[in-house]
């Protein structure tokens, strides 16, 4: 470097990082009193030019350079200043003075502003910028006080900086835009919406900028007579209406309109049972009798979300033994969140009660408050292979195929989203081809993944871990509603219209639209611990412009092409500070926007997912209903977009996803295999074998019923970590118990093919799925809480690059995570 130290260098960088190392909170007002160094030619003093010029830029390293704060280390202690603004000016002097003195050659001039120069803080003060300026002249005043003029660069005045914590909790812009006019107030239906922000990610916009993106949007609907489906809401009364009528599509609560599982909003989809078959689930568990709280024990067993209760609780209704729905007001039971009672075509009660979405994703949190239930969290709480097993055995035989076609896991809280998967096949057939469907025969199986959180689909350009669809492309969004037949036979007595096609497309195009605006409406929760602002205002700047690749830090990870090296490169900008700042966005309305496709080999995580859409599966899938085959080859082209027709050699990989409301989306990763976010930042520390703590069983029936995660915030909670509670397991299962074995193979292939575990899955079409262990006994029920990393799909590996960070930084870019 210099003749300065790297480590001294990085401390006063850190100072001097002003905003970088800023701290919304601290910045104070310019501190009276006169002294410092007279200038020649100016009737103020040095310390009166810093005070008015320098003062609110050069306070916010105060964030970072205190004792405790992330620069108090041994290469930090070249500066460290008080909690005293008054102190300031002192302390930065006589750093000054101990890193040598000088103005071109200064650390406090070049740490913040060469591009060149390590530094965690990032860059804020660019040459040509205010501070820059204003520093420029101080030093320069310090080193000649004779000759110096404080009239000069400096003279403007200091910027006002936003603060650095603050978060939109994702949702949508149309709906904030909708929620309150400047004086805080709904707008009017007749207002007009602005443009979608997930529009303006389009090539070139982060061309040169901290976030990138190299995933884009296509609006799929920008035809209405070639889609075939509803245009974009262009008012707010029209984004209302659609919001309404999705509503009980996708919340379910017994309400008039709600879908549940492949039979849209068919009263009698395979996969229901009617509520006297529902009333008798307790024989399936063994127990002698119906517990008095079965409704409990149902959400418990099948980790569906809590029965809700209060009076701002959904009713989510069912009749009892001998009940009439129609006359009890839907019936005197509740069930749990992720299931309904469906309604007949005249709206009454149909007494028969199905799955929807809720399921897999949302979840709760229980305070002290009471329990809060989060729409779109991201499951995981759900074991659907149980469900489907208690469902089939009671009547619901659609449940056990819809399993075993990919939407079961073999985790508990995972699922395996392989029906798009299955759906390719179909898609081959419209223009038949060999290599595809040999391809599509081969892709394997998608197997374990983790449910994405709801709130972020407004910030998603793309969708899917693989960025598989423009964000745009809702109709896979009701893969789970997709009607499959207008009638169960064995509840109508009338042969279904299975191969109707046409009404099923119709379906789709009338309703989905619907969906997507609920789902864009919902909110990310706040994180309801105690947060340390100063230590989460240091992580916001480590996470918005610590570069993971910088030349001291010697990643041994190759880093990404585009970005500024940082959490935010990828992940988005949040933080009001950067959000405002042209060198991070092209515009403010692209926060918390994520759309860069990391390469697998950065990356480096579970290629499972990535490796089963092989080309003749994109290329068949892009030739269904889902796959907007209308739009081919146009300039909208939605079509699967991992294609090599449309990829325009982009590399493969996964997608960075926005991080909403992150802390209540445990676990981490798309496949769920890590438990806690200082996992996800530190490889090391990634268990291999680990299980969610699960609730207690009431006394009296220990032993003999299955209980669910624990979701109680106080109790099961890890506010140091950010994730929930698990024990780590030790390895040492066999064949029959593959959930522990140190090197699982799958019981059934083992013993009976002796064919090699992952050459199958990964080669033949749903071969994971149907090799599924049944699940029969309790105890194999609660092995499914047992993650083992060494499985096929489950791999804790990757996202290695950032083990670069030390213990302080990693704290306190978790406590930056809270606040978003």
């Amino acid at each position: 470097m210099r003749r300065f130290c790297l480590a001294n260098s990085l401390l006063i960088s850190g100072l001097l990082s002003l905003a970088a190392c800023g701290g919304g909170n601290s910045s104070g007002s310019p501190q009276g009193g006169s002294g410092g160094t007279p200038s020649a030619g100016n009737s103020g003093s040095a310390e009166e030019f810093f005070q008015s010029r320098l003062q609110t830029s050069s306070g916010f390293c105060r964030t970072c350079h205190i004792p405790g704060g992330v620069a108090d280390t041994a290469e930090g202690d070249g500066l460290m200043l008080s909690s005293n603004a008054a102190d300031d000016y002192r302390l930065l002097r006589a750093s000054w003075g101990t890193l040598g003195g000088g103005v071109e050659t200064s650390p406090l001039l070049i740490e913040p502003s060469d591009p060149s120069e390590p530094h965690s803080g990032g860059k804020p003060w660019p040459v040509g910028s205010q501070p820059y300026d204003a520093m420029r002249t101080l030093l320069a005043c310090w080193a000649s006080p004779n000759t110096c003029s404080l009239s000069g660069g400096g003279s403007d005045p200091a910027p006002d900086l936003e603060p650095l914590l603050g978060s939109a909790r994702g949702g949508h812009l149309w709906f904030d835009y909708c929620g309150a006019d400047g004086n805080g107030n709904p707008r009017a239906d007749s207002a007009l919406l602005p443009s979608d922000p997930r529009s303006m990610v389009q090539p070139g916009i982060s061309n040169g900028k901290a976030v990138a993106f190299n995933a884009f949007w296509k609006d799929c609907h920008i035809d209405p007579e070639l889609v075939g489906e509803k245009p974009h809401p262009e008012t707010c009364g029209e984004l209302r209406a659609s919001y309404a009528k999705g509503a009980p599509i996708m919340e379910g609560n017994g309400q008039e309109g709600a879908a549940t599982t492949f039979a849209g909003q068919q009263p009698h989809g395979l996969a229901a049972i009617s509520a006297d078959q529902y009333n008798m689930m307790w024989l399936l568990w063994g127990l002698p009798g119906r517990p008095d709280n079965f409704d409990q024990l149902v959400a418990e067993r099948h980790g569906f979300g809590p029965v809700l209760s209060g009076p701002d609780a959904p009713r989510n209704p069912y009749p009892l033994q001998g009940e009439d729905p129609n006359l009890s007001n839907g019936g005197s039971g509740t069930l749990p969140q992720g299931l309904t009672q469906t309604r007949n075509n005249d709206g009454t009660y149909s007494g028969y009660i199905a799955a929807n979405c809720q399921g897999c994703h949302s979840t709760p949190v229980e305070t002290a408050d009471g329990i809060e239930y989060h729409y779109g969290a991201g499951g995981g709480l759900l074991d659907a292979s149980t469900s489907a097993r208690d469902f089939g055995a009671l009547g619901g035989a659609g449940t056990l195929l819809i399993d075993r076609a990919g939407f079961g896991g073999r985790v508990r809280g995972t699922n395996n989203a392989q029906f798009a998967n299955v759906l390719a096949l179909f898609g081959s057939f419209e223009n038949p081809d060999p290599i595809t469907f040999g391809q599509i025969l081969n892709n394997g199986s998608t197997a374990t993944g983790d449910t994405p959180a709801w709130w972020n689909v407004g910030h998603r350009p793309v969708k899917f871990v693989d960025a598989m669809f423009s964000g745009d492309a809702v109709r896979v969004d009701f893969a789970l509603y997709y009607p499959l037949l207008d009638k169960n036979p064995l509840i109508d007595g009338e042969a279904p219209g299975i191969f109707d096609m046409d009404r099923v497309d119709r379906w789709m195009s009338d309703n989905v639209q619907y969906g997507d605006h609920w789902i864009m409406a919902q909110k990310s929760p706040e994180y309801p611990g105690v947060i340390d602002e100063p230590l989460a205002e240091q992580g916001a700047v480590l996470f918005h412009t610590k570069n993971l690749w910088a030349a001291n830090v010697n990643n041994p990870v190759p880093q990404p092409a585009q970005g500024n090296g940082s959490c935010a490169g990828c992940h988005g900008a949040y933080s009001p500070r950067y959000v405002n700042d042209i060198s991070f966005l092209a515009s403010p309305a692209l926060e918390g926007m994520a759309s860069y496709i990391t390469p697998i080999d950065i990356i480096a995580t579970d290629r499972v997912r990535l490796d089963t859409f092989n080309e003749g599966t994109n290329q068949g899938l892009s030739e269904t209903f889902v796959g907007y085959p209308e739009t081919a080859n146009t300039a909208q082209d939605c079509r699967v977009q991992n294609m090599e027709s449309l990829r325009n050699g982009r590399p493969k990989g996964y997608v960075a996803p926005p991080l909403y409301g992150v802390w209540a989306t445990a676990p981490y990763l798309h496949n769920g295999s890590v438990p806690n976010i200082a996992a996800v930042l530190n490889s090391s520390a990634r268990p291999a074998i680990w299980r969610r703590v699960s609730n207690s069983a009431r006394a009296d029936q220990q032993g003999q019923v299955v209980m669910g995660f624990d979701y109680n915030f106080a109790r099961a909670y890890d506010q140091q970590n950010v994730g929930w509670d698990y024990e780590a397991l030790d390895c040492g299962g066999d064949n029959t118990l593959p959930y522990l074995d140190c090197t699982p193979l799958d019981p059934l292939v083992d013993t009976i093919l002796q064919i090699p575990l992952n050459a199958l899955f990964s080669n033949i079409l749903m071969a994971w799925n149907i090799t599924n262990p049944p699940i029969l006994s309790n105890q194999e029920v609660e092995n499914r809480k047992i993650y083992n990393t060494a499985m096929f799909s489950q791999g804790n590996g990757g996202h290695a690059f950032s083990d670069v960070l030390n213990d302080a930084e990693r704290k306190a870019i978790i406590e930056y995570l809270k606040t978003l």
